[in-house]
């Protein structure tokens, strides 16, 4: 029986801590606000003691100081996707995670979407995918899209990039505006993704072309559209407590049943590392 602690900035809803509580090879001794918690500089001594599963989801609570205690406690840990840890700390807590056998997983809602089926779009043989994510006004959130969207193009080509190409146009002391990246990969594969910050709107969009036909995915509206199958809009199901839940069950369950391959440390390793990369590349191209 695992021990579980939710720590969460945001209200949960009633039904989806009821639903938490229907997992059942997981205890959960605490769901705790971290709105005080974080201002504190050792919250972990308020987890109980024989906790060993941590679900976080503030990304206030994730600090390298903070995780790398948890981690070296024993806990394993579900993390949001936008953290505090530069890239070499976030590379150093996996190594002590592998090092210490516990799992971390961090959260990808697009990946357990319920419309997008990686294992699916793998078996297509694609391609080419083209990513434009447009998030105006967010500074200091360009980490978290690349993370993001490079850990997506990864699992969909279940490739390694073998030439990268790297062209941003400069924006303010934070980052660019528009970064544009371009990766051939060794199994013939290439992607294309934009990351911008200009305009009015939010746009999240997947194109997967492959021999079958096109995929194409619009996160923000909630809807995708499918030239293999009907063109017309399909409208999608699962809102953000569904998605969310999804990963809760599969990540206990993971670890309840020892199986740390299917959410292994090394995807989220190698996108780190390009990620690693890419802004080496970045840093060249605003001098």
């Amino acid at each position: 029986m695992l021990h579980g602690v939710i720590l969460y900035s945001d209200r949960l809803t009633d039904t989806f801590t009821a639903n938490l509580h229907t997992i059942s090879h997981v205890k959960w001794v605490s769901i705790l606000s971290s709105v005080n918690l974080h201002e504190s500089d050792d919250f972990i001594d308020f987890l109980p003691d024989h906790c060993n599963l941590v679900i976080i989801l503030d990304p206030a609570c994730t600090s390298f100081r903070y995780l790398s205690g948890l981690v070296r406690k024993g806990c394993h840990l579900f993390l949001p996707e936008q953290q505090k840890m530069t890239l070499g700390e976030r590379l150093q807590l996996i190594q002590l995670a592998e090092e210490g056998n516990t799992f971390i997983q961090i959260r990808n809602d697009l990946l357990f979407h319920s419309s997008l089926s990686v294992t699916g779009i793998k078996g297509s043989e694609s391609k080419l995918v083209e990513i434009h994510h447009s998030e105006p006004g967010r500074f200091n959130y360009l980490q978290e899209m690349l993370y993001t969207n490079l850990l997506m193009t990864l699992k969909i080509l279940d490739s390694e990039p073998a030439r990268i190409s790297v062209c941003s146009i400069p924006g303010s002391e934070y980052q660019p505006d528009v970064v544009n990246l371009h990766m051939n990969f060794h199994n013939g594969s290439a992607a294309s993704l934009t990351l911008s910050f200009t305009g009015e709107q939010k746009v999240h969009q997947l194109s997967v072309h492959s021999a079958g036909g096109v995929l194409n995915y619009n996160f923000r509206k909630n809807g995708y559209n499918s030239s293999r199958t009907n063109p017309a809009i399909k409208e999608l199901t699962s809102n953000h407590d569904e998605v969310l839940f999804k990963q809760i069950v599969g990540f206990s369950d993971c670890v309840a049943k020892k199986n740390f391959q299917k959410f292994g440390l090394s995807d989220e390793s190698r996108t780190f590392h390009l990620m690693e990369k890419i802004n080496r590349k970045l840093e060249l191209s605003l001098v």
